[in-house]
């Protein structure tokens, strides 16, 4: 059996410190890479390149469209929750001539009630059933307590992320519903 070495543990500790510096360094090159393909997004719609302007507006966003859209979206003050918006929820939501608005099926308000309403009851039975199992828990021992933790763990995971696209949807809606150009 090997003895413990102290300098095992100290070269650990440098290997993982060195890791993270690494890390550090390579996300602020990003960050810097990123400023740079947005001045020159600015400038390529200042100077009316289109094509310059599409290719920038997709390595940054990941989202193809049109000259005018791209134009208009840097122009509107809402730009960043319109492009998140638009790369989390594709299908559910357009920019089309100038104007951030539902698509397909979405564009009847009676589908987009009915979804947040199945939204939300789905996310309230998540949260009874997770509730449920703690309180179920206090009153079992030993291998039926961890198996209702097993339960309760994917419950409230799926709960925070329900939790978060009924704040995503109630973004998207206000985006929709205000008339800023």
């Amino acid at each position: 059996m090997e003895s413990f070495n102290i300098f095992n543990v100290l070269a650990g500790i440098a290997s993982i410190m060195g890791a993270v510096a690494v890390y550090q360094f390579k996300m602020s090159q990003s960050k810097k890479a990123r400023a740079d393909l947005l001045a020159q997004l600015d400038e390529s719609i200042a100077q009316n390149k289109k094509h310059s302007a599409g290719e920038l507006f997709y390595l940054l966003h990941r989202l193809r469209m049109n000259f005018e859209d791209i134009e208009a979206i840097c122009g509107d003050s809402r730009s960043s929750k319109i492009v998140y918006a638009l790369r989390k929820t594709p299908g559910v939501v357009t920019h089309v001539d100038g104007r951030f608005r539902y698509n397909g099926i979405f564009e009847k308000e009676w589908v987009r009630k009915a979804n947040k309403v199945l939204m939300k009851a789905l996310a309230y039975a998540m949260a009874a059933i997770a509730l449920t199992s703690i309180i179920l828990m206090g009153f079992l021992e030993g291998t039926q307590a961890l198996a209702l933790l097993i339960v309760v763990a994917p419950l409230a995971a799926f709960f925070g992320m329900q939790v978060k696209d009924i704040q995503h949807d109630n973004m998207v809606e206000g985006l929709v519903g205000s008339d800023e150009p």
